[in-house]
Order: structure tokens, then sequence, then C-alpha cells
């Protein structure tokens, strides 16, 4: 969080969020960042433990992903429904 933190005020820019979240190991769309700052102000700085709460919310929102999810994702490139992808 801190490396974001370009002034020096613990603050980072809303604008930082979804970067900062990802640099910490979570994969957000932006929707998903949208969802979680809406009722925080476009141009406002927040601080950390304005911060901490969104990081939770995200990193709950996506720890339900399962391998089921991911051989669900990859379906879509087996386009014969032989249970193999087409590596070329």
């Amino acid at each position: 969080f801190n490396l974001f933190d370009n002034r020096g005020y613990g603050k980072i820019q809303l604008s930082q969020v979804g970067e900062c979240l990802r640099a910490l190991g979570q994969n957000p769309t932006e929707s998903d960042v949208k969802k979680c700052t809406h009722q925080l102000k476009p141009d406002e700085r927040i601080s950390f433990e304005v911060f901490l709460p969104i990081y939770q919310a995200i990193s709950k929102a996506r720890s339900g992903d399962t391998a089921d999810d991911f051989i669900e994702g990859l379906r879509h490139f087996d386009k014969d429904a032989s249970g193999f992808i087409s590596s070329a």
C-alpha cells in the first residue's frame, strides 16, 4: 500500500486501488473495484483503514473459485467436446 502513496501521507488515489489490489495478489476486474468503491469520490485519496475493507471484500469474493470453475472456462476451447483442447 505504501508503495502507491506517492505523497507520504498514508493515502493513495482512488484510481490506484485496482492496481494496488493486483500488487497484493488479488485479481479484481474494474467492475469489482467499482462495486467496492462506488460510495467514494473519484478524486479522493483513501487511507489504509479505508482500503483494508475493500481488500477483504475483493479477497472474499474471489476465494470461491474452484477447479470446476477453471475447467468450465477451458470448455470454451474444447470445440468438439472431446475433453481436449488444441495446443496450436
